[in-house]
């Protein structure tokens, strides 16, 4: 760091000097006004992202309220100062209240080298260098990757004496319902934070049928794969059976464009179509015209409804069992569910993914969850920034696997963001944002095994005030 300790009295013998020179008859008005008006970094090659640095006045400490990236270097920076007036600046270095005896006279020219990675005095005096104004200068550095995918585990088992044959997680009016059966009974857990459970009564809900292309529409549960039933719940907890007579159900898939869209096997041509709802009410007419794409998933897939980069609706559905019962590794994406492209042409990134996957639209990216068909039986994540169309492994994901999280398949994934409503007591800023934009991991299958375990991961920088 490199300081001219002789700039400010070479200043004021300046102004002397200056003074002395004018007409006496001349009046000249001298500001004593010393307000901050702004602070800027010059970039360089060690340290690119220092020009971003916006600086904000509040109250007497300059600040920037959006922090720079993770491992900025701020411990040789150039500074420039802008202020109403000026006659010269001191900066006093300290740590904790303590000043140290070395200070620096500045002229805000960004010449000088300053270590900002500490709180900083900064004393302004005006022109008329009698008035002067103290602050505070804090410079902001991110401590923690932001793009760091943090897990940790919520629940060790969320029962101890349900052997559950299927099981399925879904969100609800801001609770999370976790249900399973076991052949001859339903459960039903419920969260609202997805760290404590309690159990409930649920009555209605097949207990010997798969539950996994349970979804929700319109403030509504829904759930098919019963032949010619589906079921629908209001609350939840109880659920009522309806039934169709030209089709049945093979699956749910998605819901797009304000409609439900299932997988339906006619009755009469025994082929495989598109049922669509606008309300949730299935009837024997809303077969869409025409056949389901060749190798598109009748059951076992994965799908997710997400906006793409410009806003627009878009569905994807991954993997799955054809009408056939053959195992597909077709990647299949479509704007209005009628042109459907198969992704899977160009990118065979998912070929090592097993049936009963999860897919979720996180961050402005898609992740898939679940686990790898190579015999390995190590488990499968994968990130797409392309909306689909190429899967990565990111380092981040992979480097902070938790010791202890059992590799599997049909788990649920969903992504838990509450709602904190006007009339309740509600939790500080900073417990709200540390509660939403939470992805939880609830149960799965390993072999034969049925997994009860809650897990839950969240990017570092969804845990920032300012975003």
């Amino acid at each position: 760091m490199k300081f001219n300790q002789f700039r400010l009295i070479f200043f004021l013998s300046s102004i002397i000097l200056l003074s002395s020179c004018l007409d006496t008859n001349t009046v000249t008005t001298v500001s004593s006004d010393p307000s901050f008006v702004s602070l800027t970094f010059a970039a360089n090659d060690s340290v690119p992202y220092l020009s971003t640095a916006a600086f904000t006045l509040v109250d007497k400490t300059i600040v920037n309220l959006d922090s720079l990236p993770f491992k900025t270097r701020v411990d040789s920076v150039y500074p420039t100062f802008t202020f109403k007036s000026t006659a010269g600046s001191i900066l006093k270095f300290h740590s904790g209240y303590k000043y140290k005896k070395d200070s620096a006279l500045l002229a805000g020219s960004g010449k000088d080298t300053i270590d900002f990675r500490q709180p900083i005095g900064l004393r302004n005096y005006a022109a008329d260098a009698k008035a002067y104004a103290d602050y505070t200068i804090i410079t902001n550095v991110h401590q923690v990757d932001p793009e760091l995918y943090l897990w940790k585990k919520a629940s060790d088992n969320l029962n101890t004496s349900i052997t559950a044959k299927y099981q399925k997680t879904v969100i609800l009016n801001n609770v999370m319902y976790y249900y399973l059966n076991d052949g001859t009974s339903a459960y039903l857990y419920t969260s609202t934070n997805g760290y404590n459970w309690v159990s409930a009564t649920v009555t209605g809900l097949p207990v010997n049928r798969p539950l996994n292309d349970m979804i929700q529409f319109n403030g509504k549960l829904y759930l098919s794969q019963d032949e010619l039933n589906y079921y629908i719940s209001a609350d939840g907890l109880t659920w009522t059976k309806k039934s169709v007579t030209k089709y049945t159900f093979k699956s749910l898939l998605y819901v797009l464009n304000g409609q439900l869209w299932a997988v339906v096997k006619s009755t009469t041509d025994q082929s495989y179509h598109f049922a669509i709802s606008n309300d949730g009410n299935f009837s024997d007419t809303d077969i869409t015209a025409g056949n389901i794409p060749t190798n598109f998933p009748v059951r076992d897939f994965a799908s997710v409804s997400y906006s793409s980069a410009t806003g627009k609706p878009k569905v994807l559905v991954l993997g799955g069992r054809s009408g056939t019962d053959g195992v597909l590794k077709n990647s299949w994406s479509s704007e209005d569910g009628v042109y459907w492209v198969d992704f899977s042409k160009e990118n065979h990134s998912l070929d090592t993914l097993s049936l009963g996957a999860s897919v979720i639209s996180y961050d402005n990216k898609l992740l898939v969850l679940g686990s790898r068909n190579d015999g390995t039986g190590k488990s499968y994540y994968r990130i797409s920034k392309d909306e689909g169309l190429s899967w990565q492994l990111p380092d981040t994901l992979r480097n902070v696997l938790p010791v202890g999280f059992t590799p599997r398949s049909y788990q649920s994934a969903v992504v838990f963001k509450p709602l904190f409503l006007k009339g309740v007591q509600l939790p500080s800023l900073k417990d709200q944002i540390l509660q939403s934009n939470r992805i939880f991991i609830i149960g799965g299958q390993t072999g034969t095994s049925t997994l009860t375990d809650v897990w839950t991961l969240k990017l570092n920088r969804k845990n920032f005030l300012r975003q």
